[in-house]
């Protein structure tokens, strides 16, 4: 059979289009039609579902769309997958339980579907230039999304994650204009090759690092992560943790994979260390539990960030660990999403009882709890294990020795959330409570499967990463 380019990319660019298609039939679908609460989040859930059929077939090799701004591959289908994915897990959790005010739901799906559409072109992106578009196209609707319902705690959240995410735009768009000035292209092959040595060239990668440091959410660019996802409706946490910092991860690799040595890879290994030690010494005095997974947000950056030291190893590792981190993350903010009673979000206190009240759901929740900690043989436990030991054999063991004693140490917070669940006594209202929709309990069964399945299918799904890494 003979490759077809034209045929490949057809298929490649028909997902985003489909989406794009669908975005605006929910924006504009109430402007025709009343009464329409839910039908525009099934037509969403519809629209990636079969978005997703066109990524079945991966193009046989890279394609280089539109003068190379977009390079479309095995890798690139591969985390276009996994965002499509991610997506059509946070409209579920969206019909379960709508966060967006009666009439809003066209503006709220048209949002998501629009960060997504720009989280798809970062993960293909071919140069800086493309990337950083792609950036603000990821980040504009997440502020909206942010403060969705108009209320005190998702505007307090939106403008904080809005101001501190235009600094780090601003960064970004600094580091660009110097690196512009001093090389002929932008594109990351032309990067690679120009072998940047030049004191004013490493200010600019520092900047862009910099800027894309605040998507992954590294100390001390996490600064917006608790607020914003403390005071956000839960699904769009949940798209936070999982699909924001997917893109960021992905961009940040880019740019700290030009560098074989030197300053910038320095500077990036007290980074590492700062955000792994910072962010689980600060889960360990959280109260509420949207603020605990948002620290653990910030530790798993870290974590992922370990990885890099690896080389090609540690991107195959990244490539496993982005997906199994989001089914964790995903299925965590579910629970909550049930459990919640307030914007905010539930206490740790309040999952007391859990055990016995709703033993299914106790018993997910503690395979979160427990693949984010890294306890075999659930998913969580690999995904550390595959990114240490691509950091050892890379030559930073000190490195991999320090993200070890804090994993050891979150062992703690997240053992906390499981030691309540069943230890403590549930309160005497706690039977009156109204059981939530069953979409919502679909999502977190199904995620709490993922992890396990993840684990003990580890090794497929590993060699499944590593074909897409080879594109890279």
């Amino acid at each position: 059979m003979t490759f077809d380019p034209v045929a490949y990319a057809s298929a490649a660019l028909a997902g985003p289009l489909l989406l794009v298609l669908a975005a605006f039939c929910c924006l504009l679908l109430p402007l025709f039609f009343k009464g329409l609460r839910g039908v525009q989040g099934m037509i969403s859930l519809g629209a990636v579902l079969v978005a997703l059929a066109f990524f079945r077939h991966a193009p046989p090799a890279q394609l280089a769309l539109f003068s190379g701004a977009l390079q479309v591959s095995p890798l690139s289908a591969y985390l276009w997958a996994f965002a499509m994915g991610v997506l059509a897990l946070f409209i579920a959790l969206s019909l379960a339980r709508p966060p967006a005010p009666e009439g809003s739901e066209g503006e709220y799906y048209f949002l998501a579907f629009m960060a997504v559409i720009g989280l798809l072109v970062m993960m293909a992106a071919g140069d800086l230039f493309t990337a950083f578009i792609a950036l603000e196209l990821l980040s504009l609707p997440v502020y909206a999304l942010a403060g969705i319902r108009r209320s005190k705690p998702g505007i307090e959240a939106a403008y904080k994650y809005f101001m501190l995410g235009a600094f780090g735009s601003g960064m970004t768009v600094m580091g660009i204009a110097v690196l512009n000035a001093l090389y002929p292209s932008l594109d990351f092959v032309s990067l690679k090759a120009a072998a940047p040595a030049d004191p004013l060239a490493l200010a600019g990668f520092l900047l862009v690092m910099s800027g894309f440091a605040f998507k992954t959410a590294l100390v001390p660019f996490h600064m917006w992560v608790p607020d914003a996802y403390e005071g956000a409706p839960t699904q769009v946490s949940a798209f936070m943790g999982a699909a924001v910092k997917a893109g960021g991860v992905v961009l940040l690799w880019r740019v700290f994979s030009l560098f074989d040595g030197g300053p910038v890879r320095e500077i990036f290994w007290w980074l590492t260390v700062i955000t792994a030690v910072f962010a689980n010494l600060a889960a360990l005095g959280q109260s509420g539990l949207k603020r605990l997974l948002a620290y653990s947000s910030v530790a798993h950056a870290g974590y992922i960030a370990v990885a890099f030291f690896g080389g090609t190893r540690g991107w195959e590792a990244v490539l496993y660990y982005l997906p199994v981190y989001a089914m964790a993350t995903i299925g965590a903010f579910g629970v909550t999403l049930i459990l919640e009673k307030d914007e905010k979000g539930p206490k740790i206190e309040d999952l007391a009882g859990l055990g016995r009240t709703r033993p299914w759901l106790a018993a997910a929740m503690a395979a979160f709890m427990f693949s984010l900690a890294g306890v075999p043989p659930l998913a969580g436990f690999f995904a550390k294990f595959y990114a240490f030991s691509g950091a050892v054999a890379g030559g930073y063991t000190s490195l991999v020795v320090i993200a070890v004693i804090m994993s050891a140490v979150s062992v703690f917070y997240y053992l906390r959330v499981t030691v309540i669940m069943y230890m403590k006594p549930a309160p005497a209202e706690a039977a009156a409570e109204p059981r939530p929709t069953g979409l919502a309990e679909a999502v977190v069964f199904l995620m709490a499967a993922g992890v396990l399945a993840a684990g003990l299918l580890s090794r497929p799904l590993l060699a499944l990463a590593a074909e897409a890494a080879r594109w890279f």
